[in-house]
């Protein structure tokens, strides 16, 4: 593995640690842990219901909110999804009259700029058919992936045997039928079966070095930008953003998922990339296209910094070991480089406030110290004031530390 891919890795891995709970409430992700159901199968396929009904729609606005008034619903009526796919009916009355809350008030029944309520019976008819076919969902995947796990791309086969399964039981337009086409929510679906928390890990019978990227627009925008990867959005697009991710990551390529599709569910990554977000952005400091501020050609600029950093080392002194001022970067400085004898090593930005420069700051700082030297530091800003929801987005985002001192 060359430095780059070592760097990046490092970064994506530290980002998803931070991110993983995170990432719940913003992904359809949520809705589907939080239906209970005891029954692994009844489990299987709520996750296969919500990600083949998850394209066009406002995830956090709608989507979300409306599973989750549905989920809420069943449970409160004492209902299994299970039930719904055998009975028709049911199924038709429930998805028609559930209520839910959206951002402009009380809503009621399934809603969806695609699909309507018709062509989810026949696509619970679909999941009907496989049942009675083969018992559960997870009998027909494991039978498929013993199949075809000796081939290159196992998961290739085993989405084709799903695809053609669902649409021989009259699963409807809900099937994606595109053969060329990046079949992403069946590779989303795949993910949250088959890896660990935050996802399910309901099918331990596939090698997560298997499941393939869930490439889209977004993902597409945000692998061309932060690594200069071109492809396109088709299956053989798919494989080349799944190769790069397997030189990051051999064993657990769809790892990153998360941090890369937060980019632009968060708004960080924007289609104009004038509007994007970079300093609040978890992976600034390995991306191509991203402009960082430009480090300060000297470390503590005014007595006022200089007094701030005092009051650290009187506060924290005892847990230091080494303290260097103005650590020098290239042409550049870091206003501190500080060890701590737990063995930790930090990159310091000191303020007077906590802001989105100095966010962008110690971002590069992090990078340059690794560049350089060679050593992974942890990135801290010191600051006499610091607002709560920067602070937050600093460690969330960025895994930036924000100390403030009085």
């Amino acid at each position: 593995m060359n430095s780059e891919i070592f760097y990046a890795a490092r970064v994506l891995d530290e980002a998803y640690e931070r991110l993983k709970d995170a990432y719940i409430s913003t992904s359809v992700l949520g809705p589907v842990r939080l239906y209970s159901a005891a029954e692994t199968a009844d489990r299987e396929f709520w996750a296969l219901f919500c990600a083949l009904i998850d394209y066009q729609m406002p995830v956090a606005r709608l989507l979300n909110p409306m599973l989750l008034g549905f989920v809420r619903h069943i449970e409160g009526r004492g209902l299994k999804f299970l039930d719904l796919i055998y009975d028709a009916k049911l199924a038709e009355k429930v998805l028609s009259e559930f209520e839910w809350s959206s951002p402009k008030g009380p809503r009621e029944g399934f809603t969806h700029r695609f699909l309507r309520i018709r062509d989810l019976i026949d696509l619970l008819a679909a999941f009907r058919g496989i049942c009675d076919s083969y018992g559960s969902l997870g009998s027909f995947v494991k039978s498929s992936y013993a199949l075809h796990c000796h081939e290159p791309e196992p998961m290739e086969g085993v989405i084709r045997d799903l695809q053609r399964e669902l649409l021989n039981h009259g699963g409807g337009i809900a099937v994606p039928r595109h053969t060329d086409s990046c079949m992403k929510r069946f590779n989303l679906f795949f993910r949250w079966l088959v890896r660990p928390y935050p996802d399910l890990g309901l099918w331990g019978f596939i090698d997560r070095k298997h499941l393939l990227a869930s490439l889209d627009a977004n993902l597409q925008r945000v692998v061309s930008r932060a690594f200069g990867l071109k492809v396109k959005l088709n299956w053989r697009g798919v494989l080349e953003a799944t190769g790069f991710l397997r030189k990051l990551n051999p064993d657990d390529p769809t790892k990153y998922d998360y941090v890369l599709s937060r980019l632009s569910i968060m708004g960080y990554c924007a289609k104009d990339l004038a509007r994007s977000k970079c300093l609040l952005c978890p992976i600034v400091s390995v991306c191509k296209a991203s402009e960082p501020p430009r480090p300060v050609e000297v470390g503590l600029r005014t007595e006022a910094e200089t007094e701030i950093l005092k009051r650290y080392l009187e506060i924290y002194g005892r847990e230091l070991d080494r303290v260097y001022t103005e650590y020098p970067l290239g042409r550049f400085s870091a206003d501190a480089l500080i060890h701590k004898t737990s063995c930790s090593e930090y990159v310091v930005e000191v303020e007077e406030e906590l802001n989105y420069t100095a966010i962008g700051q110690v971002a590069t700082y992090r990078y340059l110290l690794y560049k350089i030297h060679g050593r992974l530091a942890k990135p801290m800003i010191i600051c006499r004031r610091a607002k709560s929801e920067l602070k937050e987005a600093a460690w969330i985002e960025q895994g930036i530390e924000v100390v403030e001192v009085q």
